[in-house]
């Protein structure tokens, strides 16, 4: 009978690693997602005209940074070794904006579409590692995280359309 119970202690303990080194793989993909979103804000910011809404994008920027922190922290909680580089989709996706900004002239309603394409991404990464089955407090943390992105998306859609109807901050 030990045997068996050694045998299922193992087993758990193989399976709370598994889950603990899949939890930390899904914490890095999110890093990188957060980091990715700082480095595309920034690149936006500098590719707009108006401060105002250089302010909005160095401010989101400055969010995903935070949340960048918070999600390190808890690979370290976990044991595990946190990412601190962007992915390079990331990097194509920066290149798209420095792009779009060159050939639209800074149009900002490009800019602003640029990013929430980028918060759909973000978005949908939060959501795919919140259905893994992740849980405690790393889920909590993950849910709120995700809230913030969903309503930054929610707001550049609302930035995209008030600047396209001539009434946002686009101009100073």
């Amino acid at each position: 009978m030990r045997p068996v119970i050694g045998h299922r202690i193992a087993l758990l303990w193989g399976a709370m690693i598994l889950t603990s080194k899949q939890g930390v793989r899904d914490l890095n993909k999110l890093i990188q997602v957060c980091l990715d979103g700082e480095l595309g804000y920034r690149t936006a910011a500098r590719n707009v005209s108006s401060s105002k809404l250089r302010t909005i994008l160095v401010d989101y920027a400055i969010r995903r940074s935070q949340f960048a922190q918070q999600l390190r922290a808890e690979v370290e909680h976990q044991g595990g070794s946190a990412q601190d580089s962007g992915s390079v989709a990331a990097s194509l996706h920066r290149g798209w904006i420095t792009l779009a900004s060159s050939v639209s002239h800074g149009d900002a309603r490009a800019i602003v579409a640029a990013c929430e394409t980028g918060e759909e991404a973000a978005r949908a990464s939060y959501e795919g590692v919140l259905s893994s089955g992740i849980s405690g407090n790393t889920r909590s943390l993950i849910k709120i995280q995700w809230k913030a992105i969903e309503r930054a998306q929610q707001e550049m859609q609302h930035l995209k359309n008030q600047i396209s109807a001539g009434q946002h901050p686009e101009k100073d």
